[in-house]
């Protein structure tokens, strides 16, 4: 399955992403038909909601029936650094998590500050899941989409896999 944006140079989408009863809306932005930006909330943001077309892709990466980075155009830009944390970031399983440090040394970084910074500038949260990164203890830190969402994904990840089971 694999799913091309609008043509165009700024066409915008909005969709709900459902997580259980509860609606995460869902800001993406495409240029020439690739996706390039998502952005989540628990609020509506302004402008038309489109018919859900991509939030269906989303979900099943959300579910592991799709890797992460599949079924969408899209079209990312960072440097040598931030590509090599995403990629490695879309390893990382449905339902399961795992720290910065680890990430950090999965690409050969001495730093897990410096991989949170990399998912911070991630422009694709969920197609590249930087909410499976948790802190040393398991602490849900740093989502540029808020805690609250993070934990709602981790959560419907996790329920998902243990019904799957």
């Amino acid at each position: 399955m694999n799913i091309d944006g609008p043509s165009g140079l700024d066409s915008v989408r909005i969709e709900p992403l459902y997580i259980e009863a509860a609606p995460i809306w869902v800001t993406l932005k495409f240029q020439h038909g690739a996706l390039t930006s998502v952005k989540l909330s628990l609020r509506r943001p302004e402008g038309r909601v489109n018919k859900p077309l991509v939030v269906h892709v989303l979900k099943k990466i959300l579910l592991g029936e799709i890797p992460p980075g599949t079924g969408l155009s899209f079209q990312v830009s960072g440097t040598a650094f931030q590509q090599r944390v995403w990629v490695e970031t879309c390893r990382i399983p449905s339902g399961k998590v795992i720290s910065y440090g680890t990430l950090a040394r999965r690409v050969g970084c001495g730093s897990a500050r410096a991989v949170g910074q990399a998912l911070k500038a991630n422009p694709l949260p969920i197609i590249i899941p930087c909410h499976r990164v948790v802190g040393a203890t398991g602490r849900l830190t740093g989502f540029s989409s808020g805690l609250k969402i993070k934990k709602m994904l981790l959560e419907f990840e996790s329920e998902h896999k243990e019904a799957a089971k």
